[in-house]
């Protein structure tokens, strides 16, 4: 399966993290367990050894670098706080801004437009543009 259902199933983890308060481990021990059993809220019916390498490296950095990727977003926020944001934005949010600081081999355009994709399918009217935006202003910083 692509890389895309990973990201998919990554931030299905994150958001649930944000609601549940788990901890990663966790989250991913349920998504493979219920996998296995073919739960069919999860992009993927089988997740390769690259796939889960993937996804356990998001959703634990995610997890561990929390603070860094709230401060990160929080200055490209306009007339927003972060306890204003939907679940699912910020969920889309920290997984991209992790991708675009801490994963390399993923260009920032496919990091923007993955997270975009997901918010026209998850998030509200809105929320595709917002997310583009906050991650456009996100790179002009980086880049700046």
């Amino acid at each position: 399966m692509s890389r895309a259902f990973a990201r998919e199933d990554a931030f299905k983890l994150i958001f649930e993290m944000e609601i549940t308060k788990i901890d990663s481990e966790s989250a991913i021990s349920y998504l493979y367990e219920t996998v296995e059993k073919k739960n069919e809220m999860w992009a993927q019916e089988f997740i390769s050894a690259p796939n889960r390498k993937y996804i356990e490296e998001i959703v634990k950095g995610v997890r561990e670098k929390c603070d860094f990727l709230i401060e990160i977003i929080t200055p490209t926020l306009k007339d927003w706080t972060i306890s204003r944001i939907s679940k699912v934005n910020l969920a889309l949010l920290k997984l991209a801004v992790y991708e675009i600081y801490f994963m390399e081999d993923i260009p920032q355009k496919v990091s923007v437009n993955e997270a975009v994709k997901l918010a026209k399918t998850y998030g509200g009217k809105d929320s595709a543009s917002f997310v583009n935006g906050v991650l456009g202003t996100v790179i002009t910083n980086l880049d700046g």
